[in-house]
């Protein structure tokens, strides 16, 4: 029941960023965009029993989807979804240990 609230009416966006030095004592960085679009981004509350105090205690927004959909790394940095920009705040959580959701703190920004 969970994984069929998992569509959006639009895409999110997963920007990540690769730096690479140069070989003269500087950086490079390219980004890249991936479209995902069976997930879900909402404002978790105190009572929401699926998201862990970690994910809650720095993100304003969680985004859910389902375990294997996407593999989250640091160079993940930013999320866009209807207009508004999110960072990524942390790894994400395999929740209740099932196999089956993934939950992703999210910062939003503007």
């Amino acid at each position: 029941m969970l994984l069929n609230m998992l569509n959006l009416r639009n895409v999110v966006k997963i920007k990540r960023i690769t730096e690479s030095y140069d070989g003269l004592g500087g950086m490079s960085g390219s980004s890249s965009l991936t479209t995902l679009a069976r997930c879900n981004i909402w404002q978790p509350s105190s009572t929401d029993a699926t998201i862990s105090d970690k994910v809650t205690k720095y993100s304003t927004h969680v985004l859910a989807l389902e375990q294997g959909a996407y593999t989250f790394i640091d160079a993940d940095r930013e999320l866009t979804y209807n207009g508004n920009t999110y960072e990524i705040t942390g790894h994400s959580d395999n929740v209740a240990n099932r196999g089956k959701l993934l939950i992703v703190g999210l910062k939003w920004l503007s």
